[in-house]
């Protein structure tokens, strides 16, 4: 394996955070490649490009005996001739390709399955007649049903039970054609069971094609494991050595920032850029992890690795929220006065634990390359881990000490004027916690796996039965089984001169089509349209640029089915809005280009053009009539829909925090997380859909809304995190949390704790929540939102009076006491912990408004 670069040798400087392309030592070959691409410049690019050049290699490669003339070799010509290797290969590969070693194997063994299945369901019909169905007097009419009804069962059970996307469409795509030839008694289909005596290559179609797939699955493996193999977790440990160099960097910069009299701006921008940057890469590496498992079916070294990346990843997650939430509570004008004092006071002993936090994440990245600490690796993180310990002491003594003496000890001084202070330090605190607490388990886990959280694992077997009852997976079943049937009719019974009868390749590319989308249908289908278009008509005309087999024109022939492929592999990895019509126009487009050899007199194939179009027109317009009359939701609606249950289960939160009852917090962030995560995307797709008599999607103002809940989504991890004892889901709230919610419920209509009917802030945000429903406003007339008393009552003097009361009575009790000592870290400092609290209420109270203010001042063209 690759050695992890020590960061703390790079010679930054302070605030200079870590840059991607210096998080390992590369290979020279792989260095190499990423120059190439120019990974210094645009990484994404760069990857996209390698990966779409390692697939268009590859499948040219693949591609060599096809494109040779007859004559040439007499191998190339007998398994030409015998069906086993042929230009169907090109949309496997196509359809198959991962960015990972794991990703590909997971959707290239789905593809393998579904072959193997249409191949055996074809050696059962043809074990039951071995002659198909046929006419005249030897016709027996039990067999054409019995093998119409088979067939039915068998596509069914295929689309309703939850198989991969790639199962589905090569378990019917390839049962088409033996379907249709089963029952066309003008052809015998020349299949021969395993089971039968006379079996072997030559007698077998069905064999053939099986062989054909694994050439085309040992392509996409070798595409993903040459120059240099893309393992899943590869990724996962640069992205990890990154975010641990750039989380410790981040507090810093923090630290600096508020300890400056008069802070720049700018310079809080800068971070909160940084800390989009690392919330970018544990999005990225979450797929990575589970497809990590397919690189090693949770066995050996490699599945340690990826369960010990798994809990640094997740903590890494925690801590982004913490330190978010931090840096967003408070205006940049509140970094001055105390606040600034008080940070200036203990800066030392910050900066030395942060450099101790920094030196801690890097030995645990670099020492578990097989997926454990050595002793020796153990005994030096049980040295940081005391070191950490001691220093926390340390900075907790001294800030405590400052505290009081610049406060003077005074309750509402403690209360409102080092706020920021105490939540910086708290935040840095409770990282330092998650840090040691992820230190001790990975020093376990040689000895107790249970030591640190499981990975996710791969369902197995029964994974097919999960969600088949789901709403949407049956629409999805519906409209494919729907498309496919009537393909299959339509092929089967002919239309005029268009369409010949028993002809399968409409339902055969039927399957192709299908996507388990959610969202606009109208969009999706014009991708579609436009890929098969390209990879039907433009492919076939760039095909008859070659007119004869002399050399000149076989490397003509190579070098455009390499710029046509690598085109559109590009196109299917790197665009979001275009990756069908990339993806369709590389699979038919390779097909087309290596349908047939030089030796063909017709290059450019007008009449085979025409059919080809025929067919597909055919298959994508029935397709598209099913998605429109079965579509689950049209994509405004799934947007609005996302949005507006994210509320709510930041609203379920909000209720269980405020309320003195209840002594669990139930974290409801994650879910809000990934409901958020569905309307931006269906956002996007609203906006490209046609909207006919409606007025226009308010694409922009949903995506400022959007960016704000993002910001509420944080706020509430972030006081869920805070407020449950040990920052767990379904830990018990703090206990001073607990006792100051009890006391602060007082007798008057509004309260800071208490019912959702008497906190503000719950009705404040139960009145915003319902001017979501803009988005589903979708006439002229005049939004009823607009008008809504609840919505529009700005509950200024009833805050104020509630924030008097609880300043005046409760705050007190709590802060400013004179029997209060230090505590052995500040994560456990009650007056810091409360005020990361009520820094956290702050901040949302603010956002809420802010987003009343953004509907409520919104307009738009009808």
């Amino acid at each position: 394996s690759v050695p992890l670069v020590d960061t703390r040798n790079l010679g930054l400087s302070e605030g200079q955070l870590l840059p991607a392309q210096f998080a390992v030592r590369t290979g020279c070959l792989r260095r190499l490649v990423q120059q190439l691409f120019l990974h210094h410049v645009n990484p994404r690019f760069a990857k996209n490009a390698e990966l779409a050049c390692r697939g268009a290699v590859f499948l040219l490669l693949c591609a060599i005996p096809v494109i040779i003339p007859h004559g040439v070799s007499d191998l190339r010509d007998t398994i030409i001739q015998y069906g086993i290797y042929n230009s169907s290969v090109c949309c496997f590969i196509v359809f198959n390709m991962g960015r990972t070693v794991g990703q590909a194997l997971d959707i290239a063994i789905s593809g393998i399955k579904g072959t193997v299945l249409a191949a055996a369901m074809g050696w059962m019909l043809y074990t039951i007649s071995p002659s198909g169905y046929t006419t005249g007097e030897t016709s027996d009419p039990l067999v054409f049903w019995l093998g119409l009804g088979l067939g039915v069962i068998y596509v069914c059970l295929v689309m309703l039970l939850n198989f991969h996307l790639s199962l589905q469409m090569f378990a019917i795509s390839g049962f088409a054609g033996l379907w249709m030839t089963f029952l066309n008694p003008e052809v015998q289909g020349q299949v021969t069971p395993p089971w039968s005596e006379n079996w072997n290559l030559k007698t077998d179609t069905l064999l053939q094609g099986l062989i054909c797939t694994g050439f085309g699955f040992l392509t996409v493996m070798l595409a993903t494991l040459l120059p240099y193999p893309l393992w899943s977790l590869m990724y996962v440990q640069e992205n990890q050595l990154i975010m641990n160099r750039n989380i410790s960097q981040i507090l810093q910069m923090m630290v600096d920032y508020y300890c400056n009299e008069k802070p720049n701006v700018y310079d809080k921008d800068a971070v909160l850029r940084h800390l989009r940057e690392i919330k970018s890469m544990t999005d990225d590496n979450d797929p990575l992890i589970r497809a990590a498992w397919w690189e090693c079916f949770g066995l050996g070294r490699t599945q340690l690795k990826r369960q010990v990346l798994h809990a640094m990843d997740q903590t890494c997650a925690r801590v982004y929220d913490l330190a978010f939430n931090a840096w967003t509570v408070s205006a940049g004008e509140e970094a001055a006065g105390l606040n600034a004092l008080l940070m200036r006071q203990v800066k030392p002993l910050t900066e030395e634990l942060l450099q101790l936090v920094e030196t801690l994440l890097n030995i645990l990245v670099q020492a578990v390359e097989d997926g454990q600490l050595q002793e020796e690796e153990q005994q030096e993180v049980q040295l940081y881990i005391q070191r950490l310990v001691e220093q926390e002491k340390k900075l907790s003594k001294e800030f405590h000490t400052q505290r009081k003496k610049i406060t003077q000890n005074k309750p509402n001084e403690l209360y409102r004027n080092v706020r920021v202070a105490q939540v910086l330090h708290w935040t840095i605190s409770r990282t330092v916690g998650e840090i040691i607490q992820l230190s001790e388990g990975v020093c376990k886990f040689s000895q107790d796996r249970t030591s640190l959280p499981p990975p996710p694992e791969s369902e197995g077997m029964l994974a097919m039965f999960t969600g088949v009852l789901d709403q949407q997976h049956l629409l999805y079943a519906f409209r494919g089984l729907l498309s496919y049937f009537l393909c299959f009719a339509i092929g089967y019974f002919g239309f005029g001169e268009y369409i010949p009868a028993r002809s399968s390749a409409i339902a055969a590319t039927c399957p192709l089509l299908f996507s388990m989308y959610v969202g606009s249908a109208v969009l999706n289908d014009l991708n579609r349209i436009q890929g098969l278009m390209i990879g039907n008509v433009v492919a076939r005309l760039a095909r008859g640029f070659v007119d004869s087999c002399n050399i000149e024109d076989l490397a003509l022939h190579a070098v455009i089915t390499f710029l046509w492929v690598f085109a559109g592999l590009f196109t299917y990895f790197h665009s979001r809005q275009y990756s069908t019509v990339g993806c369709l126009a590389a699979a038919f487009g390779a097909s087309t280009l290596l349908d047939v050899s030089c030796n063909h007199p017709e290059k450019v194939g007008k009449v085979d053009t025409f059919d080809a179009l025929m067919m597909n027109c055919v298959a994508v317009v029935v397709t598209m009539i099913w998605d429109i009359l079965l579509q689950s939701a049209r994509a405004s609606d799934l947007a609005f829909k996302y949005l507006d249950d994210c509320w709510e289960e930041m609203l379920l939160s909000f209720k269980n925090l405020l309320d003195p009852n209840t002594d669990t917090v139930a974290f409801h962030s994650a879910t809000a997380r990934q409901l958020l995560l569905q309307a931006e995307q269906m956002s996007s797709e609203a906006d490209l859909e046609p909207r006919f008599w409606r007025t226009a999607w308010h694409s922009d103002l949903f995506a400022r809304i959007c960016r704000e809940t993002e910001y509420l989504v944080i706020a509430v991890a972030a006081l869920e995190s805070a407020i449950a004892e040990h920052g767990r889901h379904a830990d018990k709230k703090f206990p001073t949390f607990v006792k100051l919610s009890h006391v602060a419920v007082t007798g008057e209509v509004f309260n800071m704790f208490g019912t959702e009917d008497s906190v503000i802030g719950i009705i404040k945000f139960k009145a915003v929540k319902r001017l979501l429903k803009i988005f589903a406003h979708e006439t002229v007339q005049k939004f009823d939102g607009f008008t809504d008393r609840e919505a529009t009552h700005y509950f200024q003097p009833e805050q104020e009076k509630v924030e008097a009361n609880f300043m005046r009575e409760t705050v007190p009790l709590f802060f400013g006491l004179e029997d209060d000592e230090p505590e052995e870290n500040l994560s456990h400092d009650e007056m810091a912990h409360l005020s990361v609290v009520f820094a956290g209420f702050q901040r949302t109270t603010a956002l809420v408004r802010r987003m009343q203010h953004k509907i409520l001042t919104s307009y738009w063209e009808p």
